[in-house]
């Protein structure tokens, strides 16, 4: 058999390019408005929606993109940082702030997590619940909370600097999520934030799910909000302000020690020597 050498013409490699291409087109709208909708996205980048169903399912397969089945909205998974070069700031979540939750874990027994921000949502980037007896809900690493609708987003949004925080919302506003509709109520979402920075925690209690309530703190390095620690316990046991006279000195007191971890690292990293990467001549 006789292979085919024959050229491809320059409509050939179009073809040929035209599919990578889409889904970078796709994966860039998304990270404009996460949480877009097959007809929102065909607006925003001119594909066809039966060409961007079939993108989506591949980006869905592939675990970059997951999709809000009650309200078919597409959001990017965490996943998606992977691309990132480097993808630096998963050192400190691993050498840094895991055994600091390891060890917060162990004092508290209740699980804890790590939360941070990306894409107008908070992430859990690290959890301890496998090894809490007193888990009842099996979060893992990966899973994606509204800002307004959990501790660790409130925690953040309250201690964040004003323009990144004026920022989140306007993008927030924008996306009909569960949570959102206190941005038609400012004066509320003030209380909430001064509410929050006055007790150095966020909370979440009676809400979905109600089985659980939480508390969270900033991990605040500087200015910046490099995410949260979170505890959860369970709602008919503890109430917020319970659970924060028990347990917030440690988890404050943690935070402060991950900030301070991350911040010899960045200090490392600027002293160490450059690379010579010219080789010998």
């Amino acid at each position: 058999m006789k292979t085919d050498t024959t050229p491809k013409s320059a409509d050939d490699k179009a073809d040929l390019m035209r599919g990578p291409l889409r889904t970078i087109t796709v994966l860039r709208a998304l990270n404009v408005r996460n949480g877009a909708t097959v007809a929102e996205l065909s607006a925003a980048t001119g594909i066809s929606r039966p060409a961007l169903y079939r993108i989506l399912e591949t980006l869905r397969t592939a675990g970059y993109v997951s999709i809000n089945l009650r309200q078919q909205r597409y959001c990017l998974t965490m996943l998606v940082r992977t691309l990132a070069e480097g993808f630096s700031d998963e050192d400190w979540v691993t050498q840094v702030a895991r055994p600091v939750l390891s060890a917060l874990q162990r004092k508290v027994l209740w699980p804890v997590d790590l939360g941070t921000f990306m894409n107008d949502a908070m992430w859990i980037r690290e959890t301890t619940r496998q090894a809490s007896p007193l888990t009842i809900d099996r979060g893992v690493v990966g899973l994606r909370f509204p800002m307004l609708q959990g501790a660790t987003g409130r925690a953040y949004l309250a201690f964040c600097p004003d323009n990144e925080r004026e920022q989140i919302l306007a993008n927030l506003a924008r996306n009909p999520e569960a949570g959102n509709e206190l941005l038609s109520r400012p004066a509320e979402l003030a209380a909430v934030f001064a509410r929050t920075r006055e007790q150095g925690y966020g909370h979440r209690y009676g809400e979905a799910p109600t089985e659980t309530g939480a508390i969270a703190v900033p991990i605040v390095l500087s200015e910046r909000v490099l995410g949260c620690i979170n505890l959860t316990f369970i709602a008919s046991a503890l109430r917020p302000d319970e659970a924060a006279r028990q347990h917030l000195a440690a988890m404050t007191k943690s935070a402060k020690k991950i900030a301070e971890g991350v911040r010899r690292m960045e200090t490392d990293d600027a002293d160490a020597p450059a690379s010579d990467d010219r080789g010998d001549t």
